[in-house]
């Protein structure tokens, strides 16, 4: 058996394990089909091969940025108990026990290392922010890896909520831990089917990493720069780069200054910034966890809304909008869509609608050049990188589209004359005044769309009936 241990960055000690029983051949990387992944900005998607021969294993790179061994770069050498390999000159440091006299067994008692199931095909999935960037555990000439020192601390204008005092709890079932214990050690799963805490204690039941102060419970969404996060008895959002970024400084710097931004803002129609920082490299943004239905999903399970009904509510989202659109720099959201648009559960600030998800800044796959959004949303210029307020005003007029009629303003988009946009006059159950107003929201050409975000608004109220 071969056992794999990856090493905090500074203290060295076990951060997570995987063993290995039967497999010939144990691939590590980026890539989720590895069988152990790591998430890191330095680890290529197929960085390293461990292959047995006999009962010798050996390392083989397969990356781009080098596996070093015991402070030795290699591409393909002999493996010996107790090596540290390393994988590229500032990543993960991982240790090597190979299995035969059970000599290191206390080594790896440490709370944080759980054995992962042998010839699983992929062990576990581990973001080396929660080990953060590994410095080299032998000398070398090398420069010495970042630390875990945060760089970039900005604090919101809400501050973070208290946490919840322990007397004001009622618990509905007894739970065994009394609070003292750590994040994620609550046994209590009985009466917390689907739920990500404790409704005894109030600690998460699972801990998936651990990000500075907060603790990661679950991805949020389809992508991979999305988290749910606890603190001190919050639920709360935590969002970073998409992880084809975190090599461009122009995308971090980017992500920096509109987090920092944000954390200045304050409107009931968005989410509460709680602050914003950097972790070895990652960059972060902190906001308040809403709990609703979107846009989407609403419209999928009751149908189209009344056009009376869309009118008052993407008012409110013209209101959010001219907001965000007048601060200085002017604050773009970039990916507006029905998805993004949240029916809180609980009343937001006597809103109806709240607008999430802020934060997204890629645009352009640095790998494949192609890409990367919800096309039928986003204006051509945005497409080509150039972003401005009237950019979310083209997403306003495609989400329109969708909350009045149920269908992706996809379908309704074809060469015209000129130009390839959307054909307002193929969408069917739309009056010809809202139609008008779509129409303009959606003109390839941003200087031929309305001039605000309170304009859009103003328009739509004139055809709100009289006794609205």
């Amino acid at each position: 058996m071969i056992t794999l241990t990856l090493l905090h960055p500074v203290q060295s000690t076990p951060v997570q394990s995987w063993s290995f029983e039967q497999d010939p051949v144990i691939r590590i990387g980026r890539a989720v089909d590895n069988h152990v992944v790591l998430y890191s900005a330095v680890v290529s998607r197929y960085h390293v091969e461990l292959r047995q021969t006999g009962a010798q294993w050996e390392v083989v790179n397969i990356g781009t940025n080098g596996t070093y061994l015991d402070g030795k770069r290699v591409h393909q050498a002999p493996l010996a108990d107790g090596n540290i390999m390393r994988l590229a000159r500032s990543g993960p440091n991982i240790q090597i026990h190979i299995d035969g006299s059970g000599a290191v067994s206390e080594q790896y008692n440490h709370p944080e290392v759980t054995a992962a199931p042998s010839s699983a095909k992929i062990q576990s999935q581990v973001s080396v922010e929660e080990s953060a960037e590994a410095v080299a555990v032998s000398p070398s000439s090398e420069p010495p890896a970042q630390s875990a020192d945060q760089k970039f601390q900005v604090t919101g204008q809400t501050s973070f909520p208290k946490h919840p005092q322990d007397e004001q709890r009622r618990f509905q079932y007894p739970c065994t831990n009394d609070g003292s214990q750590p994040a994620g050690s609550c046994q209590n799963s009985p009466a917390n089917k689907g739920s990500l805490v404790c409704t005894d204690c109030g600690l998460p039941l699972k801990v998936w990493r651990q990000i500075g102060q907060y603790h990661i419970l679950k991805p949020l969404g389809t992508g991979d720069n999305t988290f749910i996060a606890w603190r001190d008895g919050h639920m709360v959002v935590l969002k970073t780069l998409q992880q084809e970024w975190l090599d461009h400084e122009d995308a971090l710097i980017a992500f920096q200054d509109q987090a920092a931004q944000l954390c200045q803002i304050s409107h009931p129609g968005i989410p509460k910034i709680y602050e914003a920082f950097e972790v070895d490299g990652h960059p972060y943004l902190v906001s308040e966890m809403i709990y609703g239905q979107n846009l989407k999903q609403w419209v999928a399970e009751r149908g189209p809304l009344s056009q009376e009904q869309t009118i008052l509510w993407i008012s409110d989202i013209c209101e959010v909008l001219d907001y965000l659109h007048q601060q200085t720099p002017a604050i773009i959201h970039r990916n507006l869509k029905p998805a993004n648009l949240l029916r809180p559960t609980i009343p937001h600030g006597f809103k109806e609608v709240v607008l999430v998800n802020f934060g997204e800044m890629q645009l352009l796959s640095p790998e494949a050049g192609t890409f990367i959004g919800s096309v039928g949303y986003t204006a051509p210029e945005l497409q080509a990188g150039k972003a401005a307020p009237a950019s979310d005003l083209y997403a306003l007029g495609a989400t329109l589209v969708y909350i009045l009629t149920g269908q992706e303003p996809d379908a309704f988009y074809r060469l015209g004359d000129e130009e390839f946009r959307l054909h307002v006059e193929d969408v069917p159950r739309l009056s010809p005044e809202m139609a008008d107003v779509i129409q303009r929201l959606t003109h390839p050409q941003p200087q031929k769309r309305y001039s605000s975000a309170s304009q859009v608004a103003e328009a739509m109220r004139e055809l709100l009936p009289a006794s609205i």
